[in-house]
Parts: structure tokens; C-alpha cells; sequence
């Protein structure tokens, strides 16, 4: 019986990368208790056989936690872009005080982007979402159509195995599929929906209370949504940060950026919030006045 994740993976990488993520563990026996009231997703339905998006927010529906959730023993492990977690603790302790359970930041993990080469041994997860434990050690499938997987482990033998590939080309991968990452610098700035998140499982409307739903709620049922996250794509390599501004063709200001990767397998790749307008339109759109690089706007496929 396998402890860790390693030995499985040792003679079937192809891609092998680490990726710029933290990890917090709310454990306790109200730990889902606490979670159901601040968290989007419902997880009184997440079973230990899947792994989910999930939002954190402020009274306003504002994101200021994304991240992925999963069910570990006595409670739950979340997976968020580092430089989000500062103020996520900030925040989600504000609500813990009533509740018997512990937050913690998780110094033993450390997240993978991972490729298998061959075929995948029968422990792996097949279908998007689904994940396996190995011992502690987690590995979640990102993908319905091809060997793409996320892998949580504390094992440090595993840092061996990295191929040297730059995380650029797995995120640029993660872009074109649609799925949105939130930085420090774009944290309380968007509501879930302008990220399509609801596409993603992120969102619960049948679930109980939880901070920021009556304005994610009205957004839903009683709104209409004006923006939401478009692909932007280009051959050339021109890539902007998160939360930059971008233009219209007559230089006025239409959208911002979400994430921007590029790599030699997809181009340069962007996930900006527009006008929902832009479903219908051809237009161009560009990353600076001087219109130097011109942008297709697309719609998202999230069939992953």
C-alpha cells in the first residue's frame, strides 16, 4: 500500500512542475459547520472522492478567498494562490470564534502540476474533479480529455522528480480552459459570477446563508449580469498583470485582466472580465493605448 504519491508517479511524468500555492486546513468537529456559513459551495455534498472550487467573500460579494476544497480527515484542506492568504486569514478568523475548530496555514504541502507519459495507473482520478489519497498525499484530475493533474503532497522526495518546466505553460493550459485565479491585487474586487465561477461549481443558490450571498444571490435571481470572463487570445507573446486595464479599439477603457500566461503550445493566453456584449461581437480588444497587440475575444468552453 502506497503512502505518498511518489512512487506512483516516478516513471510516468512527462510534466512535473511546482506551482505557487499555499495551503489551509480547517479541522475540527465544526469545522464543516463554520465552513457552510462562509463558504459559496455547498460542501455538506462534497464526499472525499472529489475536489471543488469554492469562494470566500465580504459582505459586499466581494472574492476575497479562491480556492480549491478538499475532505481530508477531521475536516477540510484548501488550496489558494499565495499571495491571497494573508488576507484570507484576516478575514475567515473574524468568524471562527463560536465554532470548535482550528485554521492553520499547511507548511507541509506543496501543490504539482503533473502530465502523466503513458497510460494512467488504475489509482488515478479519470474525470474532471475526482481526486485520489495516497497516504496524506492528494492527486485531482483538472481535465475530461487529457492526463492533467494537480497533486497536493508533503512528501519532500517528490520535489526530486520536478522536471525543471516553468509553471507558465500549465497555467496558460488552466486560462484556455476557463478557470480563473485571484492575486492580492485583484482580492475584493470581483464578485464570483464575473469570474463564470458558477460554471465551475463554485456557487451554491440551494444552500443555507453565508457571508455575501444576498448580493451574489440578487445577482442571480433578481439581476441581470452585465460582466462576465471572456478568452483573449493572441500568437504573439504579450502578457499583462492581473487587475490591468484593457481598451477598445477607440481607446476606452472595457474590461480588466483576470490572469495573463503565455506559452509556445497555446500563444498568449488571457482571461479578462468584459461587457457580456462581447458574446456578440468580433471586436478586438488591446492591453494599451498605443494598441500594439491586438486581442480575439472568445467565448469559454467549460467542457472540461
Amino acid at each position: 500500500m502506497y503512502t505518498t504519491i511518489t512512487p506512483i508517479i516516478k516513471d510516468n511524468i512527462q510534466t512535473l512542475a511546482r506551482l505557487p500555492y499555499s495551503f489551509i486546513s480547517v479541522l475540527g468537529i465544526d469545522a464543516e459547520k463554520f465552513l457552510q456559513g462562509q463558504l459559496s459551495c455547498d460542501i455538506s455534498t462534497l464526499d472525499s472522492e472529489h475536489i471543488q472550487f469554492g469562494t470566500m467573500n465580504t459582505p459586499k460579494g466581494r472574492m476575497y478567498g479562491l480556492f480549491k476544497i478538499a475532505r481530508i480527515e477531521n475536516g477540510f484542506l484548501l488550496r489558494l494562490e499565495s499571495s491571497t492568504v494573508e488576507l484570507f486569514l484576516t478575514n475567515i478568523k473574524k468568524y471562527k470564534v463560536f465554532f470548535k475548530c482550528e485554521i492553520n496555514i499547511e507548511e507541509r504541502y506543496s501543490a504539482f502540476a503533473y502530465i502523466a507519459s503513458q497510460d494512467n495507473k488504475p489509482i488515478f482520478p479519470e474525470k474532471a474533479y475526482q481526486l485520489a489519497h495516497i497516504g496524506s498525499d492528494v492527486i485531482a484530475c483538472i481535465s475530461n480529455s487529457a492526463p492533467l493533474f494537480e497533486i497536493w503532497s508533503q512528501d519532500q522526495n517528490i520535489h526530486h522528480l520536478v522536471t525543471g518546466t516553468d509553471s507558465e505553460a500549465w497555467f496558460a493550459m488552466e486560462a484556455k480552459m476557463g478557470i480563473p485565479e485571484l492575486y492580492d491585487v485583484t482580492q475584493d474586487q470581483f464578485i464570483l459570477q464575473y469570474l463564470n465561477l458558477q460554471d465551475l461549481g463554485a456557487v451554491s443558490f440551494k444552500k443555507g446563508c453565508y457571508t455575501g450571498q444576498e448580493i451574489i444571490a440578487r445577482m442571480k435571481f433578481l439581476g441581470k449580469l452585465k460582466k462576465k470572463m471572456f478568452l483573449l487570445s493572441s500568437p504573439e507573446k504579450f502578457t499583462k498583470k492581473a487587475g490591468a486595464d484593457i481598451f477598445t479599439e477607440d481607446g476606452k477603457k472595457c474590461g480588466s485582466i483576470v490572469r495573463s500566461h503565455w506559452s509556445t503550445q497555446t500563444g498568449s493566453i488571457t482571461l479578462a472580465i468584459l461587457s457580456t456584449s462581447y458574446s456578440e461581437s468580433n471586436s478586438k480588444v488591446y492591453f494599451d493605448l498605443e494598441k500594439s497587440h491586438p486581442f480575439t475575444v472568445s467565448e469559454l468552453n467549460y467542457a472540461l
